[in-house]
């Protein structure tokens, strides 16, 4: 089942820490909800969740890599996912704007899903997938803002 999201926010930090926090493994592995632990491995990184969407509960593991970097400006991440009976392949693209000290953050998932939790049907897996997508978003703002990006 595809699922494609998309938006923005802004932040009061400058672009460029704003774009390290986003394309380092260590710092954007932390917004996944149910984080466990990351390990980076040359451009490829593997996070271990622990699940708890709804029905969906369970360990999952993501693999994933930053592509189509174009330093301070866009990144991608595409990767896959699997655990808790179900499978994801997706994409996730950052671009970052100076906007003169603030820095705003347009993003895109395209996501794949399949097994269990593409067996749950458009609706619910829509709004878990919206939510889930959400709070990963909120906790990349939240990290920025935090003081996390400054080096």
């Amino acid at each position: 089942m595809k699922l494609r999201y998309s938006g923005s926010f802004e932040v009061s930090e400058s672009s460029g820490k704003v774009f390290d926090y986003l394309t380092d493994p260590q710092k954007f592995a932390r917004a996944f909800p149910g984080f466990q632990s990351v390990s980076v491995e040359g451009e490829s990184f593997t996070v271990n969740l622990k699940l708890n969407l709804g029905p969906i509960r369970g360990g999952a593991t993501v693999k994933a890599s930053f592509e189509e970097v174009e330093e301070g400006v866009r990144a991608k991440v595409r990767g896959t996912g699997t655990g808790a009976g179900s499978t994801l392949r997706f994409t996730l693209e950052f671009k970052v704007e100076d906007l003169g000290g603030k820095t705003r953050v347009e993003w895109a998932f395209d996501g794949d899903v399949g097994g269990l939790a593409a067996s749950l049907g458009g609706r619910v897996l829509d709004s878990l997938a919206r939510r889930l997508i959400g709070e990963i978003i909120s906790n990349i703002k939240s990290g920025i803002e935090s003081g996390s990006a400054k080096a």
